[in-house]
């Protein structure tokens, strides 16, 4: 997953400097908060540009949301502190602080009635009708703890950065188009040979892998053990009305939207639109219980033993866990319709496990550690001798090839194909689902210079203005001044 963050993180500046409201509908997320040196509002200033508390954190739940959107539940906190999330936030704002100071040297303004006009034209502020409703607008603000100048100074920052852009935006040239249409029209003909992972055999006896656990049998631990007494707060006794969830609704359709930032119609999403409904309601009920709870004047709904991250609860709920003690309430936390207070009556810390509990654990340990040594030696073969290839693609391939290699599957064709046309390398091996593919390039040549690039015009000259743009702010950042506030970000 991590990996994944981080091959689409590119995608991070773009939205963040001239987009940063498309996303205004991703639903809050709240995510703590954060710590300042000597100037509290600003978490930096860059030039005469200061980057505000609330617009770091604006963007940071955007952006959150927008992750949370595509991974879903395995996505939390940690996980966005392990990519760097914040790091990555503060840095495409000081990025865009630099443009802004470049745009207000060339005097480059947005006026008032500009932004009045973006405001109204969002389709989340807007009723059935078309028509504009201040009060939904005043519920999104105070949704996300913003108030109306801090929203809209980061509308304003936005449509600045797209003027500028729009000043500096470039065409492509011919010799441009014709280039690179001439790279996409390079075609490479290979034979290659399949080392799978699945036609490797390891014979596994005691033994060995019983050497094997003893070298490294600090590693194999239970698990932490927790015993908690739960307190349930439900809501399936309260009567709501299809005219209560319409008004809810109504009043918070921001929050409830698709991937591009859509508001759904209230009948696809009218199951959560009662969850949130019923959760507001009964907010203040989870409150009083668990401090009735906690006070020993009412019992637990039951008591379980869990396995450390068990599947019961979500990786947030674990998280708080795993920052109380024994003995310790929580405070009521969100499961479905539902809150639960968790009060943890002990833990059971990890032991290191018996070779006889290990032993399966082990054993995948040992058959993927020795295929692993075997594919390498294969691989380091096979590079040697290309007369053992006994596979070859059928036609010259491109980078814009999408045919089905023999014995392949699309996705690792796919890798394949992207590889090759990465490297500079003759011959090579490419790590494909099960093994390895290793080839070699047996001819080259252009197939039809004539051919359009898969890239249209519009592509070629994002490619140009994102160059113009990085290397624009790589002088910027010679030219004005940063100083930052923020504090703890890795």
């Amino acid at each position: 997953m991590i990996s994944w963050m981080q091959n689409n993180n590119r995608y991070l500046v773009v939205t963040i400097w001239i987009a940063t409201i498309a996303f205004i509908g991703a639903g809050f997320v709240g995510w703590g908060s954060v710590s300042f040196g000597s100037s509290g509002n600003s978490v930096a200033k860059v030039g005469d540009i200061s980057i505000s508390n609330s617009k770091y954190s604006f963007t940071y739940n955007n952006i959150y949301a927008q992750y949370a959107q595509k991974l879903g539940k395995d996505f939390d906190k940690k996980r966005a502190k392990e990519f760097g999330l914040e790091k990555s936030v503060l840095t495409n704002l000081i990025n865009q602080a630099y443009l802004l100071n470049f745009a207000k040297e060339f005097g480059i303004v947005v006026s008032e009635k500009e932004i009045g006009l973006t405001v109204t034209n969002f389709t989340q502020f807007k009723d059935k009708s078309g028509q504009f409703k201040k009060e939904y607008y005043d519920n999104f603000l105070n949704s996300r703890g913003l108030k109306a100048k801090e929203f809209e100074a980061i509308l304003k920052d936005d449509a600045t950065i797209k003027k500028l852009f729009k000043l500096i935006n470039v065409v492509p040239q011919k010799l441009e188009k014709d280039t690179i249409s001439t790279i996409f029209n390079i075609g490479d003909k290979i034979k290659y040979k399949l080392i799978k992972a699945s036609d490797i055999e390891v014979k596994v006896e005691d033994s060995k892998l019983k050497s094997f656990w003893e070298s490294r049998k600090d590693k194999y631990l239970t698990k932490t053990e927790y015993k908690l007494d739960l307190l349930w707060t439900k809501g399936k006794d309260l009567n709501i009305s299809e005219n209560d969830i319409a008004n809810y609704y109504k009043e918070n359709s921001f929050n409830f939207v698709d991937q591009s930032g859509k508001v759904q119609e209230l009948a696809k999403v009218k199951d959560l639109v009662k969850n949130s409904l019923i959760l507001e309601k009964i907010k203040k009920q989870a409150s009083i219980e668990r401090s009735r709870f906690k006070k020993g004047k009412i019992s637990a709904t039951e008591t379980i033993t869990l396995s450390d991250n068990d599947s019961k609860f979500s990786a947030n709920i674990w998280k708080k866990i795993h920052q109380f003690k024994e003995g310790d309430f929580l405070k009521p936390s969100v499961v479905e319709a539902s809150y639960v207070t968790i009060h943890i009556n002990s833990i059971k810390k990890p032991i290191q496990m018996s070779f006889d509990n290990a032993k399966s654990i082990v054993t995948n340990e040992f058959i993927n550690t020795n295929k692993s040594k075997q594919l390498e030696k294969l691989v380091k073969d096979a590079l040697k001798n290309s007369e053992t290839f006994n596979l070859k693609s059928d036609d010259f391939i491109t980078m814009s090839s999408s045919k089905v290699l023999p014995n392949l599957s699309q996705k690792d064709s796919n890798i394949v194909y992207r590889t090759i046309f990465n490297s500079n390398k003759e011959s090579d091996a490419i790590k494909i689902s099960d093994g390895f593919l290793v080839y070699k390039i047996v001819e080259q040549k252009i197939i039809d210079n004539n051919s359009s690039s898969v890239y249209s015009d519009k592509d070629i000259a994002n490619m140009k203005n994102s160059e113009l743009s990085n290397n624009l702010i790589k002088k910027l950042s010679l030219k004005y001044k940063t100083e930052i506030y923020l504090k703890d970000i890795k």
